[in-house]
């Protein structure tokens, strides 16, 4: 009886972090989505914007304010771009992301380990210590 309620404990912890673990994984997802497509729809309204300039610009007789209004809507769309570029890659999203998606996968081995494969729950343990000390980020 003393070891179901081991088994127990240590299913419910290892639950307990995988939901932490699949939250936090959720996040990174949506803060990895928002970098990469608003950077892509930045560049590519500023790619639009100044061809569409470079196209029409001269037909339409605009003079030289219509042209430095559009060198500066460009420069902001590719700046803003630039920028976010550099902060998704300066935050390391997608290695975290990666981070957290092996943790998950790891902790549910670990979770069919003691639910299916009645494996003892020593061995479990360490491995859980382990995982708790290389994804502190995911479990704790």
């Amino acid at each position: 009886m003393g070891a179901e309620v081991g088994r127990d404990t240590m299913l419910h912890t290892i639950r307990e972090s995988l939901h932490k673990a699949e939250a936090q994984a959720v996040r990174l997802r949506r803060r990895d989505s928002r970098f990469v497509y608003t950077s892509l729809v930045a560049s590519s309204t500023a790619t639009l914007v100044a061809g569409v300039a470079a196209a029409l610009g001269p037909m339409l007789g605009k003079g030289p304010p219509a042209w430095k209004l559009t060198c500066g809507v460009v420069a902001g769309l590719t700046a803003c771009a630039t920028l976010l570029s550099g902060i998704h890659k300066q935050l390391a999203v997608p290695e975290r992301l990666g981070k957290a998606t092996a943790c998950i996968g790891k902790l549910r081995a670990l979770e069919i380990d003691l639910t299916l494969a009645h494996r003892d729950i020593v061995q479990v343990a360490k491995e859980y210590q382990e995982l708790a000390v290389n994804y502190p980020e995911f479990i704790l």
